[in-house]
């Protein structure tokens, strides 16, 4: 048997794996940025499709070779839910028609917050695409053409650095010569620094190679 899938819609369907450790960010903290770089955890429940951002540089060296392979992109911004200020469960007005994901809490057996849960989250390949979620490394450019890689200790942002970081910086360097993008549009040295240091948003327009 060989059934065609139609990958748009099928990956609307993974889910941000659950995580202990962030009871304590349960006021709608941000766990992944739309735009962040994602893996498929290889240890997922019930073999099933879950995925998480990339991060550090040595997170990275910890994961197996498979998750050490870009999976897609996060195409909403995934945040914990506000159990440390609001019931469980409780969402925000503003949070209505949002395309926020929104992971609840995890209890552990004694009834304590422990982290969060699963979320269903959209994951993006292909195509072409705006983003903002990008860093480079001081003083340079992204131009048309640029490859776009995992960028190292960024929150799963994109850099288009041909440097690999050889410890757990945040310069600008790539993880690893794993490809995820190619640039289509670009930005100057000038817009891609106000950028990263948050102060005005400049996209860059890229053709994901994921």
């Amino acid at each position: 048997m060989f059934i065609p899938r139609q990958p748009v819609i099928e990956n609307q369907f993974c889910k941000y794996a659950s995580q202990t450790g962030t009871g304590s960010e349960g006021v709608g903290g941000v766990i992944a940025y739309a735009g962040s770089v994602l893996y498929l955890k290889s240890d997922a429940t019930n073999e099933e499709s879950e995925v998480l951002r990339y991060n550090t540089f040595t997170e990275y060296g910890l994961l197996t070779a498979s998750e050490q392979i870009p999976f897609g992109v996060s195409m909403q911004k995934v945040k914990t839910g506000y159990h440390q200020v609001h019931p469980t469960g409780y969402v925000l007005p503003g949070d209505m028609g949002s395309s926020d994901a929104i992971a609840q809490a995890q209890y552990n057996a004694s009834g304590a917050i422990v982290g969060t849960k699963e979320i269903p989250v959209g994951v993006a390949h292909n195509g072409l695409w705006d983003t903002c979620h990008y860093t480079v490394e001081s003083g340079a450019k992204i131009a048309p053409g640029d490859i776009m890689y995992i960028a190292a200790n960024a929150e799963g942002k994109m850099t288009n650095s041909a440097n690999t970081a050889t410890d757990d910086t945040n310069d600008g360097k790539r993880i690893s010569s794993n490809i995820v993008a190619r640039v289509l549009r670009g930005v100057s040295a000038n817009k891609a620094a106000a950028n990263v240091a948050n102060t005005v948003l400049y996209p860059v327009r890229v053709k994901l190679m994921i």
